[in-house]
């Protein structure tokens, strides 16, 4: 692996001496002796691996690499250090939290479940980086929305970009729509609003949020269509008693309202 021939060894010493009896690098501690220290050398361990790593990446990120190599290879080893790198600064702040340590990478059977800030070359994480399209297809509803606005808030002048904020109001104001991982793929203004009403079952199973944005986009449908001011008004009264947590009841359908 690259690092491993990028020479960067740790700036502190382990307690334990080597066979000679002089100091040696904290690489060199091995996983019996690890479990034998305290916790402040634990912590010492973990921190000096942890900037050994950090100079280690800063270098593959600089493109400070013995010969040239593949952007694919150079990126796979440079993931290889980021985790860790984050591994050993991890187990500092369990250490600091009063939590136990673990000597190795293979050993913590309860890593973080936060994405990565940066990828491995050091550029904000966003696009695939952030989520896969498999990932995506499989996530919540509530996590959808969010992936889009991750996507808007890192280059917010982007085209692209953009794309993925307006995707994120749909799914906000059409409770019935879900966006397409990639925002080219979405549906047409026209094809949105034209979207089947939900039946009065998948109503009742909606979230409080996904009513009221129901009747708001049902509001605005009749509104715009012109001729409808009682539906107009019986969405919107019923959007405005779910935006206020009421404890009037909201109904399905006007129809409802009147036979209630």
């Amino acid at each position: 692996m690259w690092f491993d021939i990028i020479k960067m060894p740790p700036n502190y010493t382990n307690p334990y001496l080597s066979e000679s009896g002089k100091k040696q690098a904290w690489k060199f501690l091995t996983r019996e002796q690890y479990y034998e220290m305290n916790n402040k050398n634990k912590s010492n361990y973990h921190r000096a691996m942890w900037k050994v790593y950090q100079e280690q990446l800063n270098l593959l990120r600089g493109g400070n690499q013995p010969f040239d190599a593949p952007n694919e290879i150079l990126n796979n080893e440079a993931l290889a250090v980021q985790k860790l790198r984050n591994f050993h600064g991890n187990q500092v702040n369990r250490i600091v939290a009063n939590q136990e340590g673990v000597f190795s990478i293979e050993e913590d059977k309860n890593p973080p479940t936060h994405r990565l800030k940066t990828t491995p070359m050091g550029n904000i994480q966003h696009g695939e980086w952030d989520i896969t399209e498999e990932e995506y297809n499989a996530a919540t509803r509530e996590e959808k929305i969010l992936y889009h606005q991750r996507q808007r808030k890192h280059n917010p002048n982007s085209y692209k970009t953009v794309a993925h904020s307006r995707e994120r109001k749909r799914m906000e104001n059409h409770p019935n729509y879900t966006s397409p991982y990639n925002p080219q793929d979405a549906k047409s203004k026209e094809e949105l609003y034209h979207s089947p009403t939900p039946s009065k079952e998948e109503y009742e199973n909606m979230s409080n949020d996904d009513k009221r944005r129901f009747h708001g986009k049902m509001r605005d449908r009749y509104y715009r269509k012109g001729g409808e001011e009682d539906l107009s008004n019986f969405h919107g009264r019923m959007r405005g008693r779910l935006k206020r947590n009421s404890q009037l009841p909201a109904y399905y359908s006007i129809e409802e309202e009147r036979n209630a």
